[in-house]
């Protein structure tokens, strides 16, 4: 299955016009119909924001099985050397600001001269309640 073929039939499956929905996506009901009809297909970066609007998985819409045998990133910690506090303040809050992935919890602490900053992010977290603008 390609994924403009699943795309045309979640949408049709909900009873979403193609003006509705390229309007609700930023796109042109050109450029709906030619993924659609697989003349083109989402750029990659569409594929959060249509997982999100059908409530499916990009896996899902590229057409390819669930095995549970994959590995799977679901959370990074990283370790991050900085100059001062406020930088790793700063960081901290940048990290914050960002949709994806999400902010769970971070650490800074100094030792000697060396301020160390310690994030970790979660990549599954509330992706159900994530708007992609």
């Amino acid at each position: 299955m390609n994924i403009g073929k699943t795309i045309r039939e979640l949408r049709q499956s909900r009873g979403i016009t193609q003006e509705d929905f390229s309007e609700a996506l930023g796109v042109s009901v050109q450029t709906v119909s030619r993924w659609e009809n697989g003349v083109n297909a989402p750029d990659l970066s569409m594929l959060p924001q249509l997982a999100v609007y059908f409530g499916v998985t990009a896996d899902y819409l590229l057409g390819l099985e669930r095995n549970d045998n994959m590995a799977k990133l679901i959370k990074t910690t990283e370790t991050f050397e900085l100059a001062s506090k406020q930088e790793a303040e700063e960081m901290v809050l940048k990290f914050k600001g960002e949709k994806f992935p999400v902010l769970k919890d971070y650490k800074i602490s100094a030792d000697g001269g060396r301020v160390m900053l310690e994030v970790t992010k979660e990549f599954n977290s509330e992706l159900d309640s994530m708007r992609f603008d």
